[in-house]
């Protein structure tokens, strides 16, 4: 089974990738036409094969894929929307899923609460690419899109542990209020503690290793072993996966270097790309097998029970949104945007896949009724959802909501930057006197002025003078060690914006990664 699984996913990246690249190259987004792709694949029964292990489906591609959405975001921007991101991603996540179930049992005749709520919880979880994606496209405040980011992320963890304990309720035909207490406080209490212990492993790796090959490779692989061990320990895989990703993501500001973040930052971009792709394909394989198995039996059922759903979703997000603005005492009824968060509950491929994982049989070996039903519906709500996505950016536009200036905090903290440049140029100079071997003053002038005039300018190779070639090599790399050294401290300074004013991580990470370009190239050789 193990083998056939292997087998199956490596033949499902390798289309897709092929696939999502073609439609990358075109400027598509690949969400859909890879679902086409995937449904003509699995009617023609040509191609790759869906894999059959659930599990499976949750270790190979949902914890990596929740991985890399979780070291894309901030534990700063998290903290400093905390109180609206942990209402929608815990608060709605619950009551959306409770509201989903009960119009589920309302109009499918026989169905159990654990499939009903089940449901609910696998359509709880908004999508992170697709609102960051459409975040940028439009440009929203940044407030805004930091709760819609931090939403989608946080929920994650929620809507999983809750499935969890619907898929536990499935399998074993009922369980009881007391049950289900523990298996949350066992799922999060021990997905949060492995989570950071993990998380904690990976920072302490990246700082003792000089090796960005090999660190970069463990943290490829740390979201399979991190989940296993939390499921190993009754906690949530997926909660655990999340926190070490936070953890990590925070501390690769400071515990990596400038070129291991740009290594790293190219890796996930492409390994997210690889495991998005591969999940939309996945997806569409299974389909036409499930659809067929449902729609032959009652039709009608699917229909209803998607519309039926698809509202309740839309109703249940609207009214959470509105009751907690108005419990709010920084945001007004009056300010429209609560209408743009209320509308961005996109879902994603992470909500298809979930359903995939739902228990295929009970302890007793039956089969569980009502999973087909299940998935079909998550399907073609996705689908929907996906559709409405770009009007996303109308409402916006509607709204006249309005894309941040941060022209002016940019161009402050790149003259405290500057200043901190100069600062340890100074530093330097003084070092080196008090120990009896001065700076050549023509050296320092130079790089004061450059530091005065443009910093970006010391990543530039200086003009080597008409001395003796062997002396002109020694101050080349004298000059680029001082250069590299005020650029270390810009980073320095950075960090301190960071921790000490507020600077929003995402100001921050653009600002750190054009000094990481900086730093490589002072330290790159001509000709390399």
């Amino acid at each position: 089974m193990a083998e056939v699984d292997l087998l199956t996913v490596g033949s499902v990246i390798i289309v897709a990738t092929i696939v999502g690249s073609i439609l990358r190259w075109r400027g598509i987004s690949p969400a859909l036409p890879l679902l086409i792709v995937g449904i003509i694949f699995g009617i023609i029964d040509v191609g790759p094969d869906a894999p059959t292990d659930p599990e499976f489906v949750l270790v190979a591609l949902l914890a990596p894929l929740v991985f890399g959405e979780a070291l894309s975001s901030s534990i700063v921007d998290l903290r400093r929307v905390s109180r609206p991101v942990m209402l929608l991603a815990v608060g709605l996540v619950v009551f959306g899923a409770f509201v989903v179930g009960a119009a589920v049992v309302a109009v499918v005749p026989g169905i159990p609460w654990s499939m009903a709520f089940a449901l609910g919880a696998i359509l709880a979880p908004t999508d992170a690419v697709a609102v960051s994606s459409t975040a940028k496209q439009v440009g929203l405040p940044r407030r805004l899109v930091q709760i819609l980011e931090g939403e989608s992320l946080v929920n994650d963890g929620t809507a999983l542990t809750l499935l969890k304990v619907a898929s536990t309720a499935a399998l074993a035909g009922t369980v009881t209020a007391g049950e289900v207490g523990v298996i949350l406080l066992e799922s999060i209490f021990g997905g949060v503690i492995v989570g950071a212990l993990g998380g904690l492993l990976l920072v302490l790796v990246m700082r003792r290793s000089n090796d960005v090959v090999v660190t970069n490779a463990l943290i490829i692989l740390a979201p399979f072993p991190i989940y296993l061990a939390a499921e190993r320990l009754q906690g949530s895989g997926i909660l655990a996966v999340v926190v070490a990703a936070l953890i990590l993501a925070h501390a690769t500001s400071s515990a990596v270097t400038y070129n291991g973040r740009l290594v790293a930052a190219s890796i996930w971009t492409t390994f997210t790309f690889l495991l998005q792709s591969s999940a939309f394909l996945l997806v569409g394989l299974e389909m036409p097998g499930v659809v067929e198995s449902v729609t032959k039996a009652s039709p009608v059922q699917v229909v209803v029970t998607v519309v039926v759903v698809a509202v309740a979703l839309i109703l249940a997000r609207f009214l959470f949104v509105w009751f907690m603005t108005l419990l709010s005492s920084t945001v007004s009824v009056r300010d429209k945007s609560w209408l743009l968060v209320a509308w961005a509950g996109v879902r994603g491929p992470i909500s298809i896949l979930a359903a995939f994982t739902l228990p295929i049989t009970n302890e007793s070996g039956q089969t569980i009724d009502y999973r087909s039903l299940v998935i079909t519906v998550t399907f073609f709500v996705v689908v929907v959802s996906l559709l409405a996505a770009p009007t996303i950016g109308i409402l916006a536009r509607r709204l006249h909501l309005k894309e941040d200036d941060d022209s002016g905090t940019v161009r402050r903290v790149r003259l405290q930057m500057a200043r901190a440049s100069l600062d340890r140029l100074e530093e330097i100079a003084g070092v080196a006197d008090r120990a009896g071997r001065p700076i050549p003053a023509d050296v320092v002038d130079k790089l004061r002025r450059v530091g005065e005039r443009r910093l970006d300018l010391l990543s530039k190779r200086l003009e080597s003078d008409e001395r003796h070639q062997t002396e002109g090599e020694v101050r080349e790399q004298f000059v680029q060690s001082v250069a590299t050294e005020m650029m270390h401290a810009e980073q320095q300074e950075l960090l301190r914006l960071r921790s000490e004013e507020g600077l929003p991580d995402d100001l921050m990470k653009e600002l750190q990664t054009e000094l990481d370009v900086r730093i490589r190239a002072a330290q790159t050789p001509h000709g390399a």
